[in-house]
């Protein structure tokens, strides 16, 4: 079965579970008494994605680019300013509270970290039982049991129930947040920095459970991280943001082959290589990253690219073709290459 994003004529072999029209989120600064017209931080602005179901999508990106509050947005966990987030095709931007209520069984997400995301005063079971009760579902010894299984499929035994989230590892009080998300067997996860507070040596396993529960329940998973070898392991396609928009959008392998925006290129050359004796050509980015409360007109990038002209001062790239094969890239550059 195929399915059409006619925004950006990418035809994909997947039917698709959720899309965003135009989604912004701005946040107005605090006014001050010489401050009459406080500052707006566009965190998303104007953002067009499209997640297949099934698929891993991961969102790139440095520190405080709004990859996280793109993936609140999109649940609506934080308002939106405007825009549309598409669910199956309906749009929820416009659900009332009794709507949204029951959607949520169907888009959950796990955090970044799992001490802090869990209640210390509360117990394993009363941890993940939490939306069972809170929707209704199965009695006491129903809803026992659930619990017991999904610790199972998580890797936990069910000896843990009545321990509390300090008696835990890192690794295995992740372990118990992706059982909570998981409970209510939703379609769509939003996956933010799930791994990125974990040792090393944990964070493999975590992602691999992460890979297996998506095989075993059919999850859709919009994976935020900073990490792009992380991304790289887990996502089937790979979209790049900077300062609130996403300046593109590529299968996993062409992405990290043949990177076509400069900011992607730049990300890219970063990462480490595990051979003393290849190198790579690190592209070192001039100036610093633009304040999110003024950011530049025209491409958000062009202050730190080696190949803006006059063009990209003044106008806003769109997210356009690359090639036939679905690489979606915003810049003005001809070549792309």
């Amino acid at each position: 079965m195929k399915s059409e994003n006619m925004s950006a004529n990418v035809e994909y072999t997947s039917p698709v579970l959720l899309e965003t029209k135009s989604l912004r989120k701005y946040f107005t600064g605090k006014k001050g008494l010489l401050n009459r017209n406080p500052p707006m931080v566009k965190a998303v602005d104007d953002i067009d994605l499209t997640i297949q179901k099934g698929e891993t999508l991961g969102l790139v990106g440095e520190s405080g680019c709004g990859k996280s509050t793109l993936g609140r947005t999109i649940l609506k966990l934080i308002p939106m300013t405007s825009g549309q987030v598409l669910y199956e095709g309906q749009d929820i931007a416009a659900y009332d509270k009794k709507k949204m209520w029951e959607m949520r069984k169907k888009m959950q997400i796990i955090f970044q970290d799992p001490y802090s995301s869990l209640n210390p005063r509360m117990t394993v079971f009363d941890l993940v039982s939490a939306p069972l009760q809170v929707y209704g579902i199965g009695s006491r010894e129903e809803q026992k049991e659930m619990v017991i299984s999904m610790l199972g499929d998580v890797g936990l035994d069910k000896q843990y129930l009545n321990r509390f989230p300090h008696e835990f590892s890192g690794g295995q009080r992740q372990r118990i947040g992706i059982a909570r998300a998981l409970i209510l067997n939703p379609e769509f996860v939003v996956c933010d920095e799930a791994v990125s507070a974990l040792d090393v040596s944990v964070r493999a396993q975590v992602l691999n459970l992460m890979k297996k529960m998506q095989k075993k329940r059919n999850l859709t998973y919009l994976f935020i991280s900073h990490d792009l070898s992380v991304v790289r392991h887990v996502s089937d396609r790979v979209a790049v943001m900077y300062l609130g928009s996403v300046v593109e959008i590529a299968g996993k392998k062409e992405l990290y082959s043949t990177p076509r925006h400069p900011y992607t290129q730049a990300l890219l050359s970063a990462i480490p290589i595990p051979d003393a004796n290849r190198k790579r050509n690190r592209i070192i980015l001039e100036g610093d990253v633009p304040s999110a409360y003024n950011p530049p007109s025209g491409c958000k990038f062009h202050t730190r690219c080696p190949y803006a002209r006059e063009r990209c001062q003044t106008e806003v790239p769109k997210l356009r073709p690359a090639d036939d094969r679905g690489h979606l890239v915003a810049c003005h550059r001809d070549d792309l290459g």
